[in-house]
């Protein structure tokens, strides 16, 4: 966790009405490809996440955890576009959304005060 202050949010509401089925066997697999994902050296760990019923439109996501450089050349990779295409088929809000962790928050806010002259 030497260098791990990026993350991938892939964050999505619920399955697309009719296509329920093939949103399971994507959470499903979903394991077996973070977790070739972190043995590859593309991130350093995964989690993730479904939440209780509460009436909003985002119900579970997951995180990659790692180097941005490293997630961001994944984010670039056939892989990765045919793992999007296919949660984006059948899962409703579906979104893949690149931020850092709460070790980098203070070097992110420096780079935000120099980009606006604060």
């Amino acid at each position: 966790m030497a260098n791990e202050k990026a993350i991938l949010f892939i964050g999505q509401n619920r399955p697309l009405p009719g296509r329920e089925n093939d949103a399971m066997k994507l959470w499903y697999e979903a394991k077996g490809w973070y977790d070739s994902l972190v043995k590859d050296g593309w991130a350093t760990r995964w989690d993730a996440f479904f939440l209780t019923p509460h009436g909003g439109d985002m119900n579970g996501a997951f995180v990659l955890y790692g180097d941005r450089a490293k997630l961001d050349e994944l984010r670039r990779t056939d892989a990765w576009e045919a793992w999007v295409f296919r949660c984006m088929t059948c899962l409703e809000g579906f979104g893949v959304i690149p931020g850092v962790n709460f070790s980098a928050m203070h070097e992110t806010m420096e780079r935000r005060n120099k980009a606006i002259g604060h």
